[in-house]
């Protein structure tokens, strides 16, 4: 892999981890172009680490209001009534749900990212869940444990490459009837337990391998970091103002390419 390479798939890690088109589709049809038909797996654990950090970062104040609410909730019944309680069970239940769906499908999930036409047909069942979310009622529910649960089941499926992470987790939210920045905020913040789980479990796998990193991993994985900060930005703006129909055409768009390189 040369330093080009590194750095386009650093920064499409970077711009798709967090807009609702699949930053695993994008990279299994990306590495099927570049001819890496067995990229190496130590640059994956970095790219994901890289976006989780830009998460961490650009959430930082929330997760440390919420987490200190939740902790205090043990010291009283009285604090069991703050956002930070109901934040952190939720989350709790999602991450549970998410390993009891997402570890059963990783072996399908692995075959099928080296599949372009299984990949396209994740990036269909992606535009359509966007397609449907242009059409979901504005509501103003709260965070809670069902929440958790049904966003959990989201996260589970969408270890499926194409299927958005993002864009079926905010979708699941706005189902349960939570505004649209809550949706926002919590997708995110459910992610961090799952992506910090399966960089670990992919972390001692290219271990057990064999660490091998390509010629510029570190720039990739810079741009990585520094993409995601612009695309959270951005994909804030997306929820808010509920601009979902223009990555469902791009995600049917990608989908077209990708039953083509199947072919081919």
């Amino acid at each position: 892999m040369t330093l080009v390479q590194s750095l386009v798939l650093g920064a499409l890690q970077g711009f798709t981890e967090f807009l609702p088109v699949s930053s695993s589709g994008h990279l299994a049809l990306a590495q099927r172009l570049f001819g890496l038909s067995d990229p190496p797996i130590a640059f994956d654990v970095f790219l994901h680490f890289a976006t989780m950090l830009a998460t961490l970062l650009y959430f930082m104040g929330d997760i440390l209001s919420l987490l200190k609410e939740w902790l205090l909730g043990f010291a009283g019944r009285d604090q069991r009534k703050s956002e930070g309680w109901r934040y952190g069970w939720a989350v709790i239940a999602g991450t549970l749900v998410t390993a009891l769906l997402g570890l059963p499908l990783e072996g399908a999930a692995t075959r099928a990212f080296a599949v372009p036409w299984a990949v396209a047909c994740g990036l269909v069942v992606t535009a359509s869940l966007l397609g449907f979310a242009s059409r979901i009622p504005v509501s103003n529910k709260q965070v809670s444990l069902g929440t958790g649960i049904l966003v959990g089941l989201a996260q589970g499926i969408a270890v499926m490459p194409g299927i958005s992470r993002s864009g079926s987790t905010i979708v699941a939210a706005l189902m349960a009837g939570v505004r649209r920045e809550e949706a926002f905020r919590f997708s995110f913040l459910l992610s961090l337990p799952a992506i910090m789980g399966a960089t670990l479990l992919e972390g001692l796998k290219a271990l057990r391998e064999g660490v091998f990193l390509p010629d510029g991993w570190a720039y990739g994985c810079a741009l990585a970091f520094l993409c995601g900060l612009v695309s959270l930005h951005f994909m804030r703006k997306v929820v808010v103002f509920g601009k979902w129909k223009y990555f469902s055409l791009y995600c049917l768009v990608v989908a077209a390419i990708g039953f083509i390189i199947g072919l081919l």
